[in-house]
């Protein structure tokens, strides 16, 4: 068996510089040209290896490598001429050049395989154009991201910016909620918050907490129960105490909407009492519902006992001024009656001293003291009619008939250098008054008027119409608080004069007040009061230089009983009825008692007198049955007529009693309903209807016996 070794490194064959004949030229060429080309091909491995590494993405990198492998066997081949021009190791050289042709043939096929492969790849100008689009997206990515990083810096800046503008509102806002917590702090103002629409808890202020007398760590609610909130006070509205659901949070919260002036008391454990004006204001969420409320509470117990402290003041005040102005009324109705009493003291000592002589024409002196004394009743009508405690006589009234009737009075009461006109509407309802009060009224602006337009030539209209009163009109009229909407009847008194001042026209109803230079300044005063039993009102236009316009209203009612407020009354003038029977009369003036008595008895009547009501109960007991009517008088010493009047029902419950009195009858007439009064007999009365009236009473008495 061969060595192949031994072989392949044998040098059993000739070198190959004998082939060169050992020629140093010939063999110096063949051995620098194959040192060259061996060192060539091994730098060209070298450099393909150095290129592939380094360019990691290098198409084919195999074929590369491969081409290095092939690279460096051609060189091994021509090292191996070099060696064997001295050693002749040919088989090495055959080996090596086997290798080189199998490297050769495995590059030969991938090179054919990869040849269509590597004919797709780009071109240079494809790979140019590649490049410029690659280098056209790079500008254009470079761009966008350019502005990219400008905006990314803008927003980095404007965050920036905004970060150091929370900051700086946080700041504010601490800074407000500090101010603010520290205003809710010190206001004097108490205020409750409830962040809730139950009003579950309030947080209130140092000022709310002093007002209720609360420690600041107490816990107030409307809904909690008592265990868990605890109050040491009352919340009070006219003495009495507030329920949860009345209080004003409590409302805001339940009807969505504002309390405002809502005055309540408070009553804390220590007895003190407090006067609070609240405030309450729903808080609403964006759907505009309850869900909680915030109150103040304003401490007006100093401006409340300044206000009563006020009103004292001023009723004792106008105490005083009442008393100055009945030393100014006394004084003129003293004046007035003593010009009475001197017509009726000089006419009765005229008449006696007459009947002394034997004259019997006595009646011209007798009708003077009667005229006096019927101007001394309605001088007192005038007092009661301005205090609103005239006596009236109530029936259906036409006002055009009325002021007709007036009319020669009104004619004779001022200055023949004024013209009168009337104006009448036409088909006017009646109303229900008094026709004495309404001659009355019309006489005082009567006088007034002409007084207003004094020595000059003037006008004064009377003017009747039909109108209709709105709930607005009757807000303007004084004293019109009984008065209803509707239909009613207006008398217009109006004159040319010299009108009433705007700083006077406010004080004209005021009783004693007066512009005059002599007078009572009653009569005005007097006008209200009559319109005001009527249940009606003033109004009141004037202007200085142009004259005064009076409108009284009286309103339209149903009118189809004519009947007094006491029931139904006998004729006061009708003639004496045949029926005589015995009277008691109770009465402590001494000039009624003696009246009363001299003109029943003339007519045909048994008569005894008391003088008080003690009296007169002593006499009913005495016999009981004795009595057929009591004429007894409302205003007496020691026992008044309403109380006797109920002892009399105890001891003769049928007797007839008819009262007498120089107040209204319409509300002695309410006052005494039920109390079986026969009748009512207002003062001053005359000797004829004291008969009639008493005669009638009498024989309605014995019809139901």
């Amino acid at each position: 068996m061969k060595n192949w070794p031994s072989e392949l490194c044998s040098t059993a064959f000739l070198p190959h510089g004998n082939g060169y004949l050992w020629e140093p030229g010939l063999v110096g060429l063949n051995v620098a040209a194959d040192s060259l080309i061996a060192l060539s091909y091994y730098s060209i491995p070298i450099t393909l290896v150095y290129y592939v590494r380094k360019s990691r993405d290098v198409a084919y990198p195999g074929i590369f490598l491969m081409f290095a492998a092939f690279i460096v066997a051609c060189g091994s081949t021509h090292v191996m001429e070099v060696i064997t021009v001295w050693t002749p190791v040919y088989w090495l050289s055959g080996g090596i050049k086997a290798i080189t042709a199998v490297i050769s043939v495995i590059s030969a096929v991938a090179l054919v395989r990869v040849v269509p492969l590597a004919l797709e790849l780009p071109s240079r100008k494809q790979l140019r154009q590649l490049n410029e689009q690659l280098e056209d997206r790079v500008r254009e990515r470079t761009a966008d991201l350019t502005t990219a990083n400008a905006q990314l810096r803008q927003e980095a800046v404007q965050r920036a910016q905004a970060e150091a503008e929370v900051r700086r509102l946080n700041v504010e806002a601490q800074r407000s909620v500090a101010e603010l917590q520290t205003l809710f702090n010190l206001m004097p103002v108490g205020v409750g918050i409830a962040t809730d629409a139950a009003c579950t808890e309030i947080r209130f202020n140092p000022a709310y907490a002093e007002m209720h007398g609360l420690e600041r760590s107490a816990a107030i609610s409307f809904s909690a129960p008592p265990s868990s909130s605890l109050c040491t006070f009352r919340w009070l509205q006219n003495g009495r105490e507030l329920a949860p659901a009345d209080q004003p949070m409590q409302r805001a919260v339940t009807t969505n909407d504002s309390v405002h002036d809502f005055e309540k008391t408070i009553l804390r454990h220590d007895g003190t009492t407090i006067e609070v004006l609240v405030t309450a204001v729903p808080i609403r969420d964006a759907a505009g519902r309850p869900t909680g409320c915030v109150a103040t509470f304003q401490d007006i117990t100093t401006h409340k006992q300044a206000e009563r402290q006020r009103l004292d003041f001023e009723r004792k005040l106008q105490q005083s001024q009442k008393l100055e102005s009945i030393g100014v009324l006394a004084g003129g109705i003293a004046h007035d009656f003593n010009n009475l009493l001197t017509g009726v003291l000089g006419h009765a000592n005229l008449a006696r001293a007459q009947l002394a002589r034997g004259m019997t024409a006595v009646d011209p002196s007798l009708a003077q003291v009667e005229i006096a004394a019927q101007r001394a009743a309605d001088l007192c009508r005038q007092l009661l009619a301005y205090a609103g405690k005239g006596h009236f006589v109530v029936k259906p009234l036409d006002l055009n008939l009325a002021v007709t009737q007036a009319l020669p009075l009104v004619r004779l009461s001022i200055s023949k250098k004024i013209t009168l006109h009337l104006d009448l509407g036409e088909s006017l309802p009646p109303f229900r008054g008094d026709a004495t009060q309404i001659n009355q009224i019309l006489m005082n602006l009567a006088i007034n008027a002409s007084e207003a337009i004094g020595d000059k030539v003037g006008t004064m209209t009377l003017r009747t119409t039909r109108t209709h009163l709105a709930p607005l009109d009757l807000l303007a009229l004084p004293s019109s608080a009984e008065m209803e909407p509707g239909t009613y009847v207006c008398l217009e008194v109006i004159d040319s004069g010299c009108g009433i001042p705007p700083e006077a026209l406010g004080h004209i109803f005021e009783p004693f007040f007066t512009t005059k230079f002599v007078g009572r300044g009653l009569g005005l005063a007097a006008v209200l009061g009559i319109m005001q039993g009527h249940r009606g009102s003033v109004r009141v236009e004037s202007k200085v230089g142009a004259g005064t316009t009076f409108a009284l209203f009286f309103p339209v009612q149903n009118v189809a009983s004519s009947s007094g407020a006491h029931g139904t009354a006998p004729p006061l003038f009708a003639a004496s009825p045949p029926v005589r029977g015995t009277v008691l009369v109770v009465d402590d003036e001494d000039a009624v008692r003696l009246l009363a008595k001299s003109a029943l008895h003339d007519a045909g009547f048994t008569v005894i007198t008391a003088t008080n009501g003690e009296e007169a109960l002593a006499q009913v007991r005495s016999n009981p049955t004795q009595f057929d009517a009591v004429l007894l008088d409302l205003t007496m010493p020691k026992l008044d007529g309403e109380d006797t009047l109920m002892a009399l029902r105890m001891i003769a419950p049928s007797l007839p009693v008819v009262l007498t009195s120089g107040y209204n009858e319409q509300a002695l007439a309410r006052r005494f309903v039920g109390r079986g009064l026969a009748d009512f007999l207002p003062k001053p009365f005359s000797a004829s209807k004291l008969v009639a009236l008493l005669g009638a009473v009498i024989a309605e008495a014995n019809d139901h016996a």
